[in-house]
């Protein structure tokens, strides 16, 4: 009976080993890939590090990658803009955010694929390989496109060919044009190029590519409407010294709405209501408050121009605009005062002025709508209803004859604000 307890427990403890045993087995088929996807999984990994190996031994990043030293190296270069960060108005400074494409030939990184399990790229840092010192020429702010923060790898293919497109934010200067403001345009320029290399080390040129401008690239302010690349070469001393740069043009226009209604719109209101004030009896209030309150407007108006416009050359049109409307507003204020001192004036006015303001110029300047009594009994009325203090037939008459002749003062005057604002309505117009 011992026995038997004794082997049925061995055989236990053998069947309980084999069950382990053939647990594990399972695990370890479960968990460990085929042999030939253990080869696929681990030979590009080896092979990009032997080919990244083999590529830099004895590589110098410092001098130009081309065999021949003496003849130059080509880079293209294209600046695919992203966005308009701002423009400036004051200082006159566009600051812009994009990518800097370049792409070169490195003579030195040149490998056959065939031999390195078909890898056709590898992708350096910006501080393995050599890289042209491709700046922006009149950056405000110093940018430093080679630093690792910007997290741009050089792409490397197997022909040579290096492609690098750091992002960068560039402030330049932007020599703007404020002529047309709030309508304005303006033409700005980046030019590219190397500092310690010249023409005969590196040659500088465009990447013929239609990159047309990106529809998010524009601000709240402005729009980017076109952009363009242009080849250019700078020549020193009687053309000793030649420099390869690339000249980008940036065109924006003002998108922002709001300045129409703040400049435009109170310049329309003066205008108007200027010359509508010209059909209201000289007398009247209303015409005293219509013209301090566009002098107040125009004011304005110029202050506000002064502070958001710098100077320069070129004044904007609606400045022109707004000082001329400040000056005939002014002017209108003293024909106010004019005709009213016309109005109670106590002399004899000019008969062959009276004459034409009673006769030919009535009809023409629409005096009948003012037009006053000059029969006896409604001259009579007039003294009693309007002129209390005046007790004299001939004085009233008098008194008539010098409101017909303050209106006709009052209506030549319009029609000469008519024609200058026409005028300088139509000037604007064809700038």
């Amino acid at each position: 009976m011992h026995i038997g307890v004794v082997d049925l427990k061995k055989f236990v403890k053998f069947l309980i080993g084999g069950i382990l045993i053939l647990l594990l087995f399972f695990l370890f088929l479960q968990v460990q890939p085929s042999g030939g996807q253990q080869v696929l999984d681990a030979t590009p990994a080896s092979e990009l590090r032997r080919l990244r190996s083999d590529l830099l031994k004895n590589y110098d990043k410092i001098t130009r990658p081309i065999l021949n030293q003496s003849l130059p190296i080509t880079v293209q270069l294209l600046f695919d803009i992203q966005y308009i960060v701002s423009l400036d108005e004051k200082y006159q400074i566009l600051t812009v955010k994009g990518i800097l494409m370049l792409k070169w030939t490195d003579e030195h990184l040149k490998w056959d694929s065939g031999s390195y399990s078909g890898i056709s790229a590898v992708r350096f840092s910006p501080q393995e390989v050599w890289l042209p010192d491709i700046h922006s020429l009149y950056n405000v702010k110093s940018v430093d496109m080679f630093d690792k923060d910007h997290g741009a790898p050089v792409l490397v293919y197997s022909n040579g060919s290096v492609k690098w497109s750091p992002p960068a934010v560039f402030d330049v200067p932007c020599s703007t044009q404020f002529k047309h403001y709030p309508f304005d345009r303006h033409n700005c320029t980046i030019i590219f190029g190397s500092w310690s290399h010249l023409g005969d080390a590196i040659v500088l040129e465009t990447i013929e590519l239609p990159i047309a401008p990106s529809n998010e690239a524009h601000s709240s302010e402005w729009l980017l409407t076109n952009v363009t690349h242009e080849n250019f070469i700078y020549t020193m001393q009687k053309e000793y010294y030649k420099y390869h740069v690339v000249i980008v043009h940036v065109y924006l226009q003002r998108t922002s709405r709001i300045y129409r209604y703040i400049c435009v719109v109170p310049s329309l209101i003066a205008l108007f209501s200027t010359l509508f004030g010209f059909w209201l009896l000289p007398h009247e209030t209303s015409r005293y408050m219509i013209g301090c309150s566009n002098i107040i407007v125009m004011s304005l108006m110029l202050q506000h121009l002064a502070m958001t416009v710098p100077a320069g050359k070129d004044i904007p049109l609606l400045a022109q605009y707004s000082a001329t409307c400040l000056c005939m507003s002014t002017l209108f204020v003293l024909i106010t005062v004019v005709t009213n001192l016309l109005r109670d004036s106590s002399g004899t006015p000019p008969n062959g002025l009276v004459r034409l303001a009673h006769g030919t110029l009535d009809k023409y300047l629409c005096l009948f709508m003012f037009s006053y009594f000059t029969n006896e009994d409604k001259i009579l009325a007039e003294v009693s209803s309007e002129t209390r203090s005046v007790t004299s037939l001939e004085e009233v008459k008098k008194r008539n004859d010098w409101i017909c002749v303050s209106l006709v003062i009052d209506r030549i005057a319009f029609l000469v604000f008519t024609f200058i604002y026409s005028i300088l309505i139509i000037v604007l117009a064809s700038v």
